[in-house]
């Protein structure tokens, strides 16, 4: 009963937050690009802003401002890249790529490359910016050489098969990391951001932060380093027969998932990494390395440099039917922001600083912003992307000094929200942290809901499903 209650709140919040967008470029985003366009072929450079029937990507191209809509389906041709990643807006001052807003279906062929949305996990960081890109059909990859996809909402499914760009050295080795003995392939090396010796790195597929509609397969990659970390999934996963050279690979934590969850013969077998993650929350069944009997170190013991000691054992997956519902109040109290950003679409991106407390039965404690401690996360961190009509997409980033069950230790939480234009906010959070660092609570695991609805200004009712594993 507890599972069966467990999926029918996924679903509801799910549909609640309008995570299944068929209807892509309706959005209030979308509204400020322009209209008519028909298909277009990239041979290389820049996409520019406006409205596309179509998109044929036969070279290195860059989606670098702007909004870009694309009616139907965009097509990465064979050994091109897509790159919607960097940023190049504003011009004097990047600090976000152009929001793109896709209709249909995007392809990408063998050998190609696929880096579309960005936020702070990625190249979106200094200073921080999210775009929260949006694809209405499904992505398909057949032996690509990468995708990344970071803070986009995915109506269908996404599915990567074979490909990567190969794990150079072997599995394990950290081959790929010695670009002078292993050179980085092409495309990727083409694309000077991607491959950049300071700020860039060797291929990798990953997916961070994005809600996908259907369902998320990676299956008989080889590459430098594989991730999928904090996806809202409506249907299943399934990462199976991947290799990475990266001893750090196969990160897959933190997901919330409606369906089920498969991960095996996977090398190296799906772990914690260094990333201090939480466990992956799945609504149905779990089975190899992401079996809900699956215990691992959290953070997984490395040589170095510098070394790192093996953490505490914890779940790779925990069955939300096995959590526990609480709920509570979220009072945020304004401290500081930073400059706001307008970019060519005419959206405002804004970063603001809050202290806030939580109270209830579940999760109770507090956070203070240190502005000595910046750019690292302390307090409430609000990234939102605003709308020329007033509503902003945003996600928060929480450090909290937190009790639970007796048990006291520091919670990271982050929350994916939307603002109406009337002022409506409403969301859903994860709790994002896991491993020695954290105290007693080095092994919470959870999820949950939040709304502003008859709530005073800086304070939203929380929902919590919780337990420590």
């Amino acid at each position: 009963m507890k599972t069966k209650i467990a999926r029918v709140a996924l679903a509801a919040t799910m549909a609640l937050l309008g995570l299944m967008i068929p209807a892509v470029l309706t959005t209030s985003a979308a509204s400020a690009a322009p209209t008519g366009g028909g298909a277009y072929t990239c041979t290389g450079g820049n996409i520019a802003p406006g409205t596309y029937k179509s998109i044929i990507v036969t070279g290195i191209c860059y989606m670098p401002a702007g909004t870009i809509v694309v009616r139907h389906n965009v097509t990465v041709a064979p050994g091109a890249l897509l790159d919607a990643f960097t940023p190049g807006d504003p011009h004097a001052h990047p600090v976000v790529p152009a929001t793109v807003l896709i209709g249909g279906n995007v392809f990408v062929g063998k050998n190609g490359v696929l880096v579309l949305s960005c936020s702070p996990n990625g190249a979106c960081s200094n200073p921080p910016g999210i775009t929260f890109d949006r694809v209405g059909g499904n992505i398909t990859a057949l032996d690509a050489q990468a995708v990344v996809i970071q803070s986009a909402i995915i109506g269908g499914s996404v599915t990567v098969l074979g490909g990567g760009g190969g794990a150079a050295g072997g599995a394990n080795s950290g081959g790929c990391f010695n670009t002078a003995k292993y050179p980085i392939p092409a495309p990727w090396s083409k694309d000077a951001a991607l491959a950049n010796p300071k700020t860039g790195s060797p291929q990798y597929t990953d997916a961070e932060d994005s809600v996908i509609g259907g369902n998320l397969t990676v299956a008989d990659q080889q590459t430098c380093w594989m991730g999928s970390l904090r996806n809202q999934v409506r249907g299943s996963v399934t990462f199976t027969n991947n290799t990475t050279s990266d001893p750090d690979g196969m990160e897959i934590l933190n997901n919330l998932i409606g369906g089920n969850m498969t991960c095996l013969n996977n090398d190296p077998a799906v772990q914690f990494g260094d990333g201090a993650a939480a466990p992956n929350l799945i609504a149905g069944s779990a089975s190899g390395e992401c079996a809900f009997t699956a215990l691992k170190p959290n953070p997984a013991p490395s040589p170095g440099p510098p070394p790192v000691a093996a953490g505490p054992l914890e779940h790779i997956s925990v069955s939300l039917g096995s959590l526990v519902a609480y709920s509570g109040t979220h009072t945020a109290t304004f401290v500081a922001s930073l400059p706001a950003v307008t970019t060519e679409s005419g959206y405002t991106i804004t970063a603001v600083l809050n202290d806030f407390t939580l109270t209830g039965t579940g999760l109770t404690g507090s956070g203070t912003v240190n502005l000595k401690l910046l750019p690292a996360p302390s307090g409430d961190a609000v990234l939102s992307t605003v709308y020329p009509n007033g509503s902003k997409s945003f996600i928060a980033y929480d450090t909290c000094k937190c009790m639970f069950g007796g048990q006291s230790g520091t919670v990271l939480l982050r929350f994916y929200g939307k603002k109406s234009a009337n002022g409506f906010t409403h969301g859903i959070f994860l709790v994002t942290s896991g491993g020695a660092a954290n105290g007693h609570l080095a092994t919470l695991a959870g999820w949950g809901t939040f709304s502003s609805a008859g709530e005073p200004a800086g304070t939203w009712r929380l929902v919590e499903y919780l337990r420590i594993t």
